[in-house]
């Protein structure tokens, strides 16, 4: 009897092959979920063809939110036990955010998980956020920020008793707060792959 042909999911997201971090435009598009028992992958097309990781072969997935200046924009990094890595986003080509993509990434996110969720335990590591130091910097950044940009503010209204400080005031609030939700967001810390973060996917 041959076997059943194995399932496949595409989901047209972009893409990054290991930590290449800057790009006029992401020509990288597409990834597919292969349902086939124990040939089971992950796979994308490359300038020399199809690339197929299995799941076997991820030693790690990683959850951040990041930010293209005016949205948040929702990465996911799969990590291979040789070093490589792919990092998915619902970012369109130019690395902004693309709204559209967002429940096609929440949708690819969720199913890569629930596959995952099914590995030996301790094979894979779910980890959400920075590392500790980028987080300590981005914290004293939000700080210092809500220093300059609210604190200040508020003394100037009690000193000048100007309510055009207001004005100051909201705008420095507006600023502050996109970061210190970027910061909170990106604390440092593992998940339950039955469970993905949700925030991390918005």
């Amino acid at each position: 009897m041959n076997a059943p042909a194995p399932l496949s999911t595409h989901y047209d997201l972009h893409f990054l092959i290991d930590h290449k971090r800057f790009f006029w435009s992401n020509p990288n598009l597409g990834v597919t979920l292969i349902d086939a028992g124990k040939d089971s992958a992950l796979a994308w097309q490359s300038e020399t063809g199809e690339v197929r990781r299995l799941w076997t072969d991820i030693k790690a997935v990683n959850m951040i939110s990041t930010s293209d200046g005016k949205a948040e924009v929702n990465q996911c990094r799969v990590e291979f036990r040789d070093g490589r890595s792919i990092t998915l986003t619902d970012a369109g080509s130019g690395g902004t955010l693309d709204e559209e993509k967002t429940p096609l990434y929440r949708d690819f996110v969720r199913a890569l998980h629930e596959r995952l969720a099914h590995a030996p335990k301790g094979t894979i590591r779910f980890s959400a956020g920075v590392s500790e130091g980028r987080h300590m910097l981005l914290t004293v950044t939000v700080y210092v920020a809500a220093l300059f940009f609210v604190a200040l503010p508020v003394g100037l209204l009690f000193i000048v008793r100007d309510w055009k400080v207001l004005g100051a005031l909201a705008a420095g609030a507006g600023f502050v707060w996109p970061l210190w939700k970027i910061a909170e967001k990106n604390r440092p810390r593992s998940y339950d792959p039955r469970h993905p973060p949700g925030e991390l996917m918005e």
